[in-house]
């Protein structure tokens, strides 16, 4: 398992490669980013469709036998033929960073079962903390909300919450599902990394917390795997990952126009 996290500033970002890196896109990718009223909005999507691109680039895939599609549900992967072994991959992005996973997943194909989330720890708009929390306090369990109300901070309150919340999204991004699943399911502690689904630890996932920093803001995220056999791990941000991978928006899309171009 891979995760490649792209730090992206708009000032840096210019309109010449925008432009530049859309002349490679397929028609449809092409037209539904030109659709987005803000720009950030239209370069993040941009650069998330080049990740799973580059990923078939290093196989040696070209671009014209790029192809993608999606399923009932809506979660994208790899449709090109002869991709061996097959790429499991998964595309999650807030404000300044867009991340992907990626892995030699053989469970459940064709978009198998991981799934990536990445959030960026702040208090959105004008709330206060404890407005923030009661606003989707309905999707959080009542461990999960006695260990977030007893943190020894606000700052550590606001951790575990961002925890609990990518969890969740990358559980159920992995599964494939779509909009209605009710997060109160999945419990995760985010203080002792145990994660329940119904009350009960699942069998054969893994799961890697990972965080990123973009300037001055701190990102959190989480990948889950479905990876088979009885035991399930939580992966601790902490320590060595050489399985994470950072580079700058501007890089990574200069590299992609120049490796697509050829």
């Amino acid at each position: 398992m891979h995760v490649q996290a792209i730090t992206y500033d708009p000032t840096l970002f210019t309109d010449e490669l925008y432009q530049r890196a859309l002349l490679l896109l397929d028609p449809e990718s092409s037209a539904r980013i030109k659709r987005f009223y803000r720009r950030e909005d239209a370069c993040r999507t941009l650069i998330g469709r080049f990740l799973p691109r580059m990923l078939l680039h290093a196989r040696g895939i070209p671009l014209a036998d790029m192809k993608f599609a999606t399923t009932e549900a809506g979660k994208p992967f790899i449709a090109s033929y002869g991709v061996e072994p097959s790429i499991a991959y998964n595309v999650s992005h807030d404000n300044g960073v867009i991340t992907m996973a990626s892995s030699a997943n053989t469970h459940n194909p064709p978009a198998f079962t991981v799934g990536v989330d990445v959030m960026k720890v702040r208090i959105p708009g004008r709330e206060t903390f404890a407005s923030f929390v009661e606003s989707v306090g309905d999707q959080l369990t009542a461990l999960e909300h006695r260990l977030i109300s007893s943190a020894a901070s606000q700052e550590q309150g606001l951790e575990r919450f961002f925890w609990m919340w990518t969890a969740k999204e990358a559980y159920t991004k992995a599964l494939g599902l779509g909009l209605g699943f009710d997060f109160r399911r999945v419990e995760f502690d985010p203080a002792l990394d145990v994660l329940r689904i119904d009350g009960t630890v699942p069998r054969g996932w893994r799961f890697n917390k990972f965080k990123v920093t973009q300037d001055a803001d701190v990102y959190q995220g989480v990948v889950a795997e479905f990876v088979g056999g009885d035991d399930t791990l939580v992966v601790s941000e902490s320590g060595t990952q050489e399985w994470l991978t950072v580079l700058d928006a501007t890089v990574f899309i200069q590299q992609a126009i120049q490796g697509l171009s050829s």
